[in-house]
């Protein structure tokens, strides 16, 4: 996400986006020099819940690929330790 972007990323993009049945998880990655993920996930209740991730000692689960990845690694080159 932009500075210029976050607003729309959050609200109408992600509203169009949960039009799609077949997305169950919606990533969105800080790129103004802060570390933020935030990660929305579809639960067994049809409702979207989010959990942040702030830290570069922290990984990210994506359960829909099964995937894990560190924030550190997604954060490489872009923040200073």
């Amino acid at each position: 996400m932009s500075e210029s972007t976050k607003n729309y990323d959050r609200g109408s993009k992600f509203m169009l986006y949960r039009g799609i049945p077949s997305l169950k998880e919606y990533i969105l990655i800080d790129s103004t020099g802060t570390v933020l993920i935030e990660k929305f996930s579809l639960n067994h209740e049809d409702q979207w819940v989010l959990q942040e991730y702030k830290g570069l000692h922290e990984d990210l689960f994506l359960k829909s690929i099964g995937t894990t990845i560190s924030l550190s690694e997604i954060y490489k080159g872009v923040i200073d330790k």
